[in-house]
């Protein structure tokens, strides 16, 4: 990166997408602060399934050895009615030859707290919850507000940085992005990238002017998008640990996934083992939007998002059976409150691209996928790293090249995010569409259609692995070659 000032970045909001992207700066000599609104990191229940798109990325980051600890290898997935009758099975056991790795399962918390432990404490803020985000630019362009109810923060002498120098004055111009948090701290960088999910998007993404422009086209894309008019509500958990003569399955080496479909109503819900004897669960909740009412609840709050986890749960009788043994009863029983967490996905509109002059956002949130097999979690980690790569390349910190590189970021990965919200719809309608006809389709995707087929889906969809190219590469060790082992590089100009 030639520049005669180096980057400085406020990253705010810890989960995959943002931590995942503050090991990238680390390794590759980027200056940035990570600021969390809580008192740790967020531990999300639920877990995650890392395929081989990424591993060659995990093994770039100096994460293999940790991952392999904390993860297990995940050859199969059973998918089965509530009578426990077997449907069919996704046979994933010919990854680790074709492409070089086995798809991997483990827990979020885990995932967050192997990053987390790679990463420089004196780079990381907890208790810092972010009340406005300010940006003015040296060439007198308009101010804009993008957080506090009390105006415009003034950017300039005042506007302190715990990065080494403040990036807002280059030769006694003001140019950069402000950040202010509730115990009266202030912190200016270059620019900000925010997790969606952080909370810094309700004081942003409807204030800026920055952000009116993607609105408009976002619009404009839900108006050319049919969405389909369902929300799901994904209620998560993961339990304590386990004694495995009390599950034997937890005795295996590999996941033991089992995915149970319950075509009488609208719920579905699968189980797996974890390597430490604990099992993650996730019950699936979908509401036609014809089953609600005109002023829908909004469960995007703590109270209303336990409520709706409280009612799902609910419908989760005692008798209902677990397909690893015993029953989704006794499953709950074994899981402590503090590890159940409940999200919302609807399907009413198109992904969010949404950033400013200076300010990006990341997280599963800006993908509208449905969230099936880790894809979203997946899909983020590339985020980070097509993010990383423009901010590596970046000519200068002047603001026509922030808004170019923001511009090659979302160019890079709009195709591919597109593909994988396809993909994911396309499988959730597979597994999870009622009716006789789709049942019929069902049977014929999982058990009838050619295994060439399904190799020649997964081989394109695969051979995709990139890489970082600030950092060194490691071996391609598929037999079907790699499109992104390559080094993968994303220039500004």
């Amino acid at each position: 990166m030639n520049t005669t000032a180096p980057l400085k970045v406020i990253i705010v909001g810890a989960d995959i997408s943002t931590l995942t992207l503050a090991l990238m700066l680390e390794q590759a000599g980027i200056d940035y602060l990570l600021l969390e609104p809580s008192d740790s990191v967020p531990v999300v229940a639920g877990a995650i399934t890392l395929h081989p798109t990424v591993l060659p990325l995990m093994e770039q980051l100096n994460l293999r050895d940790d991952l392999f600890f904390c993860s297990q290898p995940l050859e199969q997935v059973h998918i089965l009615d509530t009578d426990m009758e077997y449907i069919s099975s996704y046979d994933w056991s010919d990854r680790q030859t074709r492409y070089g790795a086995w798809s991997r399962f483990m827990s979020r918390p885990e995932y967050c707290s192997m990053i987390l432990e790679k990463l420089p404490e004196s780079k990381i803020m907890f208790n810092k919850i972010v009340t406005s985000v300010s940006t003015m630019e040296h060439d007198h362009e308009k101010d804009q507000d993008v957080g506090g109810d009390d105006g415009m923060n003034t950017v300039g002498e005042q506007a302190e940085s715990i990065l080494d120098d403040n990036p807002m004055e280059e030769k006694g111009e003001v140019c950069g992005v402000t950040v202010e948090c509730a115990d009266g701290s202030i912190y200016s960088a270059h620019l900000m990238i925010g997790d969606i999910n952080s909370g810094v998007e309700r004081k942003m993404l409807y204030t800026s002017e920055g952000f009116q422009h993607n609105q408009h086209q976002q619009r404009e894309s839900e108006v050319r998008l049919a969405p389909v008019r369902e929300t799901h509500f994904h209620v998560s958990g993961i339990t304590e640990t386990l004694d495995p003569q009390r599950i034997p399955l937890l005795k295996e080496d590999t996941t033991q996934l089992r995915l149970v479909l319950d075509s009488k109503s609208s719920l579905s819900w699968w189980v797996a083992t974890l390597v430490d004897n604990r099992i993650a669960w996730q019950v699936t909740k979908r509401v036609p939007l014809s089953e609600k009412s005109s002023r829908s609840v909004d469960f995007g709050s703590f109270h209303h998002e336990q409520a709706a986890a409280a009612a799902i749960v609910n419908q989760i009788s005692q008798t209902t059976m677990n397909p690893l043994g015993g029953t989704m009863g006794q499953l709950l029983n074994w899981t402590p409150q503090s590890q159940i967490s409940c999200k919302r996905w609807d399907d009413r509109r198109a992904q969010v691209n949404v950033y400013s002059s200076r300010v990006l956002l990341l997280g599963e949130a800006c993908i509208k996928s449905v969230p099936t097999f880790g894809q979203a979690s997946e899909e983020t980690i590339l985020d980070a790293l097509a993010l990383s790569e423009v901010l590596v390349s970046l000519p200068s910190t002047k603001l026509d090249d922030i808004r170019m590189a923001f511009e090659r970021y979302h160019k890079e990965r709009t195709a591919r995010r597109e593909s994988a919200i396809d993909e994911s719809r396309e499988l959730d309608q597979t597994l999870n569409a009622k009716g006789s006809l789709r049942k019929i389709y069902r049977s014929i995707m999982l058990n009838y259609l050619p295994k060439y087929i399904h190799d020649r889906r997964n081989d394109e969809k695969y051979s995709y692995r990139p890489q970082a190219s600030f950092l060194q590469n490691v071996p391609d060790y598929g037999l079907v070659q790699s499109n992104g082992s390559r080094r993968h590089s994303i220039r500004i100009r």
